[in-house]
C-alpha cells in the first residue's frame, strides 16, 4: 500500500492563493480594459489614453498616503487626521531649501523623507503613545489637534527664508527638461519620476512587511496584538517603526505632487487634501495594501477622467464622497466589541453633575445661581453697547458659532457621533433661508424655521450611515461630506442660482431693523439662548438619557429595551435642525452667501474649539468657541499652534475639557456651603472619603447617598437626570 503524504493545510491555503493570483491579475486587468473602453465610448469627452495614464501616475501618489493611512490604522486603529500635515512639515522645508537656498532636488527629496521619519516618530513618541490607554476616539480628536499644530508649523518654516507667502503652483525642477506628449497631456520627468520612485517604494515595503523579522512582527502585532506581546514582541518599538514609515511615506507624497500643486500646507488646503486617500484606504478596508494600491490608480483615473468631461469645478470631490459612502455601507461590519463602543469615550467629556440635591435649594445657593445668570445675560446683552457697529457684527457670527457649538454637544458630547461637516449642515440651512427671502420674499422667522427642517433633513441624510459606520470612519464621511457641499453644491461658479449673494436684511415688526448690528446681535443673542434652552431641556427629559445611556453601552441598552437606532438619528435631528437654524441667522449677517463661506475648516475648528471648552457640556463648548474667537486677531499660524495645542493638552490632562475646572471651583463653594450647614455630601468629597461615609452612613443622620452614580438601568428609569450641565 502506497502512502499518501500528508500536506498541511496551511500550505494548501497558500499555494491555492498563490495560483490564485495570476487569474485574478489577469481578470482585473481585462475588466480594466473593458472599463475603459466604455468609458471612451460613452462619455461625452471620452477617456483618453493620455487622461488615463496621468490618472495612473497621480493616483499611484495617492496610494502611497492610503498606504501611510493603512499601516497607522492597523497598529493604533486610528484614522489619522495629521497625516497630511506630517509629510507637509518636512515638504515645506524641503522646496523652500531647493527654491530659496538652492538646494540639489535630489538632496531636497532625500531630506524630505528622512525629516518626514522623524517627525513620525517623534509623533508618536511625544503625542500618540501618550494617549496609549484612550479609546480610539480620544486618539481620533488628538490627530486632529496635532493636524492643527504642525499646521501652525508649516505656515511658520517660510519665514526662516524670509518671505511669508507660499509658492502657489507648479515650479520647476531639474527633470522638466524631459517632456514628451501623449495626447492630449504633455509628460515630463517629474511624472517620469513618479514611474520610477512609486513601484521601488511600494515593493520595498512589501519586502520589509513579508520578508524582514520586524515587517513579520509589525503584521502579528496588528493581527493579535495581545499574543504578540504574549509572545514578546515589542509593541510600542513595532508602533514607532511604523509611525516613522509612514512620516516618510507622506513627506514623499508631499514633494513628488509639489512640481504640479505647488506648496499647500494641508491646514490651508483643508480635508480635501486626503479626501482621495481616505476613499482608496477604505475601499482596501483598512487592511490591504495591494488593494489600497489598485485603488488608488483607479481613483486617479476617475480623478482625471471626471475633470476632463465635467465643466464643474471640483466634480471629483463628488465622486470620492461616492466612493467613500459605498465602500464603508458595501463592508458588513466586522469591528470589535471595543470598537463598536467607543462612544463611550465621551462619557466624560465635558458632563458635569448637577448640584446635589440636599443643597440645591439652599437659599444662598439659589441666590448664587440667580445673580450669575442675571450677569451673564445683563452683561450680554449691554456688550454691544460698548462697541461700534464693526465689532457688534463681529459679535453676532460669534454668537451664530455658539449656536453650532450648542448643535455639536447633542450631537457629540451626548450623542457620542463625531461630526466634522457640521458648517455643511450650517450652509444648507443659510441656502434655504437665503433663497426663501430673496426669490420669494418669505417672513424672515419663516425662513429660518424653513432652514431648521432643511438642517434636520440633512443631518438625518448624514447620520443614516452611522447606523453601519462606527466610530471614526462617520467622522471621515461627514468630512467628505463638508469637502463636497462647500466646493461643488455650494460653489457659485458651479452653481450662480443656488447661492443668494445678496440678501438685505429685514425689519422685524416693522421697528427693529436688522441692518443695524445692535438689533441682529441681540437677535442672534435671543436664538442662542433659545438653543441653550431647548438642548439642556431635552437632555433633562427620558429621551436625553436614553441618548447618552444609547452612546455609553449601546449593547447594554438594547438589552434594555432602548431603542438605539431612533435615539442616535434623533441626536441628529434635533443637532441639524439646531445647525440649519444658525445657517439661516449667518447667512443674514453676511448678507449672503459667498465662495468659501462654509469651508470644512470651519467644522473642524468649531469641533476642537467645543472639545477643548468640554463637549459634553454646553458652557464647556461656549467657553472653548468664545475663547478661541478672541484669539482671532493673533497671526493664523501661532493661533494654529495655540489650538493644536489646547486641544492636546486637554485631551491629556483634562479629558473633560476646560468646563472641569470651573466644576472643581463650584464644588469647592459648595463644600463650604455644606459644611457651614453641618451637612456632609458624598458626592462633594473624593472617592476614598466617599466610601468611608457610605459606610457609617447608618450613623450619621446627614449622609446624603450619591446621586451622581448609578446604574445604567437606573439612569433609565431616574425622573429627572441629575447630571447635567452646570
Amino acid at each position: 500500500m502506497t502512502s499518501v503524504p500528508v500536506v498541511p493545510a496551511h500550505t494548501s491555503k497558500a499555494g491555492s492563493v498563490l495560483r490564485s493570483r495570476p487569474l485574478k491579475l489577469v481578470a482585473g486587468s481585462a475588466a480594466a480594459v473593458l472599463v475603459w473602453f466604455a468609458a471612451d465610448r460613452l462619455l461625452p469627452d471620452g477617456a483618453p489614453l493620455g487622461i488615463v495614464a496621468i490618472g495612473a501616475v497621480l493616483g499611484s501618489v495617492t496610494s502611497l498616503l492610503a498606504m501611510g493611512l493603512i499601516l497607522i490604522w492597523r497598529s493604533n486603529h486610528v484614522v489619522n487626521f495629521a497625516y497630511g500635515s506630517m509629510g507637509g512639515v518636512a515638504g515645506v522645508l524641503s522646496v523652500h531649501l531647493f527654491l530659496d537656498s538652492g538646494w540639489n532636488w535630489w538632496l531636497a527629496i532625500g531630506l524630505a523623507c528622512l525629516t518626514g521619519a522623524v517627525v513620525g516618530g517623534l509623533v508618536e513618541v511625544l503625542v500618540i503613545r501618550r494617549f496609549s490607554r484612550s479609546s480610539r476616539l480620544i486618539l481620533t480628536v488628538a490627530t486632529i489637534g496635532l493636524a492643527q499644530l504642525l499646521g501652525g508649523i508649516e505656515l511658520i518654516i517660510p519665514r526662516f527664508f524670509g518671505n511669508t507667502g507660499l509658492v502657489v503652483g507648479g515650479f520647476e525642477t531639474p527633470l522638466q527638461g524631459f517632456k514628451i506628449t501623449l495626447d492630449p497631456v504633455l509628460v515630463t520627468g517629474d511624472h517620469m519620476l513618479i514611474v520610477a520612485v512609486v513601484p521601488l517604494v511600494v515593493a520595498g515595503l512589501a519586502w520589509f512587511l513579508l520578508r524582514t523579522s520586524a515587517g513579520i512582527a509589525v503584521r502579528a502585532a496588528a493581527e493579535n496584538s495581545d499574543r504578540a506581546l504574549l509572545l514578546g514582541i515589542p509593541i510600542r518599538r513595532l508602533v514607532t517603526l511604523v509611525w516613522i514609515v509612514a512620516g516618510a511615506l507622506s513627506a514623499l507624497t508631499f514633494v513628488l505632487r509639489a512640481p504640479f500643486q505647488g506648496v499647500t500646507p494641508g491646514v490651508i488646503a483643508g480635508p480635501a487634501i486626503l479626501l482621495p486617500a481616505f476613499a482608496a484606504a477604505v475601499i482596501a478596508r483598512m487592511e490591504s495594501l495591494p488593494v489600497a494600491f489598485v485603488a488608488g490608480c483607479a481613483l486617479g483615473v476617475l480623478e482625471q477622467v471626471v475633470l476632463w468631461n465635467s465643466d464643474k469645478a471640483s466634480a471629483a470631490d463628488v465622486a470620492f464622497l461616492v466612493v467613500i459612502l459605498v465602500a464603508l455601507l458595501a463592508q458588513r461590519g466586522r469591528r470589535s466589541r471595543a470598537e463598536e463602543s467607543g462612544a463611550s469615550s465621551w462619557s466624560e467629556s465635558g458632563l458635569v453633575s448637577r448640584i446635589p440635591r440636599v443643597l440645591r435649594r439652599l437659599p444662598e445657593v439659589v441666590t448664587a445661581q440667580v445673580l450669575l445668570v442675571l450677569l451673564l445675560v445683563g452683561g450680554a446683552v449691554l456688550l454691544p453697547l460698548a462697541f461700534g457697529p464693526s465689532v457688534q457684527n463681529l459679535l453676532s457670527v460669534w454668537l451664530v458659532w455658539g449656536i453650532v457649538a450648542v448643535s455639536l454637544v447633542v450631537l457629540t458630547g451626548w450623542g457620542g457621533n463625531i461630526s466634522l461637516g457640521q458648517f455643511a449642515i450650517v450652509g444648507t440651512g443659510a441656502i434655504c433661508a437665503g433663497n426663501l427671502m430673496v426669490r420669494f420674499d418669505v417672513d424672515f422667522f419663516l425662513a429660518l424655521a424653513a432652514a431648521g427642517v432643511t438642517g434636520a433633513v440633512v443631518a438625518l441624510l448624514v447620520g443614516l450611515p452611522a447606523l453601519r459606520i462606527q466610530g471614526p470612519f462617520l467622522a471621515v464621511t461627514t468630512l467628505a461630506f463638508a469637502v463636497t457641499l462647500d466646493s461643488f453644491v455650494l460653489n457659485p461658479n458651479n452653481f450662480p442660482d443656488l447661492v443668494p449673494q445678496e440678501i438685505v436684511r429685514p425689519v422685524l415688526w416693522e421697528r427693529f431693523p436688522l441692518e443695524v448690528e445692535r438689533n441682529a446681535y441681540w437677535l442672534c443673542l435671543a436664538f442662542l439662548v433659545l438653543a441653550i434652552v431647548v438642548a439642556v431641556g431635552v437632555r433633562r427629559t427620558r429621551s436625553g438619557r436614553l441618548l447618552l445611556a444609547a452612546r455609553d453601552n449601546r449593547r447594554m441598552a438594547e438589552a434594555l429595551g432602548v431603542p438605539s437606532t431612533w435615539t442616535r438619528l434623533s441626536a441628529f435631528l434635533l443637532s441639524g435642525t439646531i445647525a440649519g437654524v444658525a445657517g439661516g441667522l449667518h447667512v443674514m449677517l453676511l448678507h449672503g452667501a459667498r465662495m468659501g463661506s462654509y469651508r470644512p475648516t470651519q467644522s473642524i475648528e468649531v469641533f476642537t474649539q467645543s472639545v477643548i471648552g468640554g463637549i459634553g457640556s454646553v458652557t464647556g463648548s461656549l467657553m472653548g468657541v468664545f475663547g478661541a474667537k478672541s484669539l482671532e486677531q493673533v497671526a493664523g499660524e501661532f493661533r494654529l499652534l495655540i489650538t493644536g495645542v489646547g486641544l492636546l493638552v486637554v485631551l491629556l490632562v483634562l479629558p473633560g475639557g476646560l468646563v472641569r475646572v470651573l466644576a472643581r471651583v463650584r464644588d469647592a463653594l459648595l463644600r463650604r456651603v455644606a459644611a457651614r450647614r453641618g451637612l456632609v455630601v458624598p458626592s462633594l468629597l473624593g472617592a476614598s472619603a466617599a466610601t468611608d461615609i457610605d459606610v457609617r452612613a447608618g450613623h450619621d443622620a446627614h449622609a446624603v447617598p450619591h446621586d451622581d452614580t448609578r446604574l445604567l438601568a437606573g439612569a433609565l428609569s431616574e425622573p429627572a437626570g441629575e447630571r447635567q450641565d452646570s
